[in-house]
């Protein structure tokens, strides 16, 4: 889950079916993360994206959000909205009430809509008018839905133009009928006749006179009456009269308005507003996340606790823009983030060159390292594992799955790396406009071919771990390790990035260092890490 993204809805990441996709033909050369992913793994096994991981203040453990067996979190609904008005309710407030309250103005629009014929109305709707209210401004609470008085006013004003057109003519007409009355009461000849024979002859040309067009027009309403009697596209045309009284469709003939509102066809008795149409709208929970491990030790464990009001956050309001959630662990803002930039393989051996950013506004001291993961637990036992990962989610964004066997046994006899010490992140638009990459001389020269033929990995030594070159809040490091057997899977190896806390390093995780160590040891917060290719 990438919290920094507007939090709409929640969770962010909906579970939908995503596409398993077996492993692509072997590849010599591959640049980026299109063929290799790394995951980061959680307190119950499962390797997630690190978008989708949290990291519990003070913890020494991680936290997914993958729909997986066992959870690592647990949710909890703090509030609800309509997604219509953004009017908002506590959990209490929102678990009674389950649906936006019925919108009694918008039934009476839909019956007059729908429901042309004379029906009875039931007894439910008697006291209507009094529930209705006075009405608020894009409101859906309850007791103040949008008034019938609201939808008159938007008629009554696009018509307005129509209407002052059809006034105008009415008092035209009228003052013609008097002038035509007191014409006859002054005179002995007809008003009427000679002010339309001098309006006609004042019309001009007699192809432009009225008579002209009153012919025409006659004309050409035989013309259409006639074109209905012939077939056009081998299909006959019926007149329809507006005039005409409307029927019923034939399947709804005979049942009652009561099923037809019900959409039932037993005639049950109306019980409640919420069975009428218009379907009540769900709101939408806003859910709080806690991590099972901090529970079990008694502690917390909040990682992500929305807002109250949906609209916090959102530019619209004059304070606390993008400040979405009360409280946001998102690993992807404190722990380092491993990627792929270049790998390689010549059949028996394969390279990766591995690239780690400090995203903390804190200096990180990190390596890498061997890691002891050996998979996911099983369902029977929670004691035994599986280096088969099934429908493992690699991509957030595409919801890409793949299977893959993880390899234990290569990454064993890796060596922890040197120590290297990321400063802060930069901000990222400052890297704008820059035409060349800022990465060390070592890095810019590193090729993989010479790489897999200087190695010394053999089945004695099946890895090996190097750190290559850093420069600020970056570190490149170098990874060598037996090509596994040829399968339709992904291969996966499991690898440990070693975070020091204490001495001013990794500050922002607010864990505090171990003071049983031995003479001048280290305290180093290991995470597993599994990559993919």
């Amino acid at each position: 889950l990438d919290c920094r993204l507007p939090p709409w809805s929640f969770p962010l990441y909906h579970h939908r079916r995503a596409v398993v996709h077996s492993k692509p033909p072997s590849i010599a050369m591959s640049n980026g993360q299109d063929s290799a992913f790394v995951l980061y793994v959680d307190h119950q096994g499962h390797p997630a994206p690190l978008a989708l991981n949290y990291h519990a203040t003070a913890s020494r453990k991680l936290a997914s959000s993958l729909d997986r067996h066992p959870p690592a979190t647990i949710t909890e609904v703090d509030s609800a909205y309509c997604p219509q008005c953004l009017s908002f309710h506590d959990a209490t407030t929102a678990a009674n009430l389950g649906t936006v309250p019925k919108q009694l103005a918008d039934f009476a629009l839909f019956v007059s809509r729908w429901l042309p014929w004379q029906w009875k109305m039931p007894p439910v709707f008697t006291n209507a008018a009094v529930a209705i209210g006075t009405p608020r401004r894009a409101s859906c609470k309850l007791l103040c839905p949008p008034a019938t008085t609201q939808w008159k006013e938007r008629t009554e004003q696009r018509n307005q133009a129509a209407e002052e057109h059809y006034k105008s003519m009415l008092t035209a007409m009228q003052q013609l009928a008097k002038e035509q009355v007191k014409g006859l009461r002054s005179s002995s000849h007809q008003y009427f006749p000679t002010v339309l024979t001098n309006k006609r002859s004042l019309d001009g040309p007699d192809a432009w006179s009225v008579q002209s067009l009153e012919e025409s027009i006659e004309a050409r309403g035989k013309l259409v009456a006639a074109s209905m009697d012939q077939p056009i596209g081998g299909q006959e045309l019926q007149l329809v009269s507006l005039e005409a009284e409307q029927r019923l469709d034939p399947s709804i003939q005979g049942i009652s308005a009561d099923s037809i509102l019900l959409q039932t066809s037993g005639g049950a008795a109306i019980e409640s507003m919420d069975a009428l149409l218009p379907l009540a709208v769900p709101l939408r929970p806003r859910k709080s996340r806690r991590c099972r491990a901090e529970l079990s030790e008694g502690r917390p464990g909040i990682l992500v606790k929305p807002k109250l009001n949906p609209l916090e956050g959102d530019s619209s309001l004059r304070t606390g823009h993008g400040q979405w959630w009360k409280k946001d662990s998102s690993a992807i803002e404190v722990l380092p983030r491993v990627r792929v930039s270049n790998h390689s393989s010549d059949g028996s051996k394969h390279a990766f060159l591995l690239k780690v950013s400090n995203p903390t506004l804190g200096v990180v001291r990190l390596r890498l390292a061997a890691s002891m993961y050996t998979g996911e637990s099983t369902w029977d036992d929670k004691t035994e594992t599986s280096p088969f990962l099934q429908n493992l989610l690699v991509d957030s964004m595409t919801q890409l799955c793949v299977d893959a066997h993880l390899d234990t046994n290569a990454s064993k006899m890796i060596q922890a790396t040197d120590t290297c010490e990321l400063e802060p992140a930069e901000d990222s638009f400052l890297e704008l406009g820059k035409t060349s990459e800022d990465v060390p001389e070592a890095v810019s020269k590193w090729e993989a071919g010479d790489v897999l033929l200087d190695s010394k990995v053999s089945t004695d030594s099946r890895s090996s771990a190097r750190l290559v070159g850093q420069k600020k809040s970056m570190a490149w490091f170098e990874l060598v390790l037996l090509e596994p057997s040829q399968t339709d899977e992904y291969c996966a190896i499991p690898l440990s990035i070693q975070i020091q806390v204490g001495d001013g390093s990794w500050e922002s995780s607010l864990i505090q260092p171990r003071q049983s160590l031995e003479g001048d040891a280290k305290d180093f917060v290991s995470f597993d890490l599994v990559i993919i290719w």
